[in-house]
């Protein structure tokens, strides 16, 4: 790792392992990254303490990857915020995570393009949960759209669910791009309960290829308090 990289610093909200509670990892042991800093103002964010700089700590590349090896054998490494691709130089970040032998799984909000690290050299190590905002977030008018089919196989789209309108809004997603990738739908924590989920997409077989499309469990909510941060 050249200079350049190693010494490229990063607002840095808080690291820890725990259990991955989102998408294709989800049970896996993985150290999570929560970087500082977003763009977006989703109504029901449960991040909020990383939406700014108040809790940052200034940390290199080196002094970040240091942590991570601090946790063992865990090879998975969860990117978020925040925001993480908001961030400048994070290529960087996850050239160095990469080069070290780690998985990085990038929980992104789906307002950034995610193209040019669809190109990068090292993406086959890379794997991107992408959201798309529903309407009860308010910020559904930020998505970048092109997002959605250019997410590879196994890669995941996921849809918060909040209200009515964000069910016909992720059926009508469904239904015009038809992505390749995982599809996840989950629940605003506490506004709808799974099992609605799971009688919705019950009532979507005629309409949308299923097979690929998964209800998910905001694991480390059921496992620690839902307001409990480091889990």
């Amino acid at each position: 790792m050249n200079n350049d990289i190693s010494e490229t610093e990063f607002s840095v909200n808080e690291i820890f392992a725990s259990v991955n509670g989102e998408g294709t990892l989800s049970g896996e042991l993985a150290v999570f990254i929560r970087l500082c800093g977003c763009n977006l103002r989703c109504s029901y964010c449960d991040t909020k303490y990383a939406w700014d700089f108040a809790d940052e700590r200034i940390m290199t590349v080196s002094e970040i990857l240091e942590k991570v090896k601090s946790y063992g054998s865990i090879r998975n490494v969860t990117l978020t915020g925040g925001e993480p691709l908001y961030r400048k130089n994070v290529k960087k970040l996850l050239e160095a995570l990469t080069s070290h032998g780690y998985l990085v799984n990038i929980e992104t909000n789906g307002s950034m393009n995610i193209l040019p690290y669809l190109e990068l050299p090292f993406a086959s190590e890379l794997i991107f949960c992408c959201d798309y905002k529903l309407p009860s977030s308010g910020e559904e008018g930020k998505m970048h759209l092109n997002n959605i089919s250019a997410l590879r196989e196994n890669d995941v789209l996921k849809f918060v669910i909040g209200s009515e309108d964000d069910f016909a809004k992720t059926l009508e997603i469904l239904k015009a791009y038809h992505p390749n990738c995982h599809v996840y739908l989950s629940a605003v924590f506490g506004k709808v309960e799974p099992k609605e989920i799971v009688e919705k997409l019950l009532s979507w077989t005629e309409k949308v290829r299923t097979d690929r499309i998964r209800v998910q469990l905001q694991l480390h909510k059921y496992i620690w308090d839902p307001n409990l941060r480091g889990v």
